[in-house]
């Protein structure tokens, strides 16, 4: 979920996205913005997730917001923290990067402890494969990778 304030000329108001249409046209409508349909509003402030908080005092395309919110819903909370280390990794500060990201996080693996390094290495197998087999998990090859 991401929830902004937008403001629309001298008026603000709250969107959270992921939303529907309708409710988009809605929030639009409280703001008096559907009568110009603008697809880019500016952002006043970021209420959550707080690492998008470079959209703020910045023009934000809302549909664009709204597929990345969609995509951050299929995330399970290993691939959301995932997404955002990456993303301080990589710098992203657009949205079409910040989507993208959402299709390429098997290239990054977060590794949160360093005790046992051959589940550190099945991990990274597992994110870069998608698969490891299931019979060898004290096999020493994953600690040397």
């Amino acid at each position: 979920m991401i929830k902004i304030t937008v403001q629309y000329n001298e008026r603000l108001g709250s969107i959270r996205f992921p939303c529907s249409e309708k409710e988009l046209i809605s929030a639009l409508m409280e703001i008096h913005a559907l009568n110009d349909n603008p697809s880019e509003l500016f952002v006043t402030e970021v209420k959550y997730p707080e690492e998008l908080g470079f959209l703020k005092d910045r023009f934000v395309n809302l549909d664009e917001l709204n597929y990345l919110a969609k995509r951050f819903d299929s995330f399970c909370e290993s691939e959301e923290k995932r997404y955002f280390e990456a993303m301080k990794h990589e710098s992203f500060t657009e949205l079409p990067d910040l989507i993208n990201l959402t299709f390429n996080l098997s290239r990054y693996t977060l590794i949160r402890d360093v005790s046992d390094m051959g589940r550190i290495g099945r991990e990274y197998l597992l994110n870069r494969d998608g698969c490891i087999p299931a019979h060898d998990d004290d096999n020493p090859k994953y600690a040397e990778i």
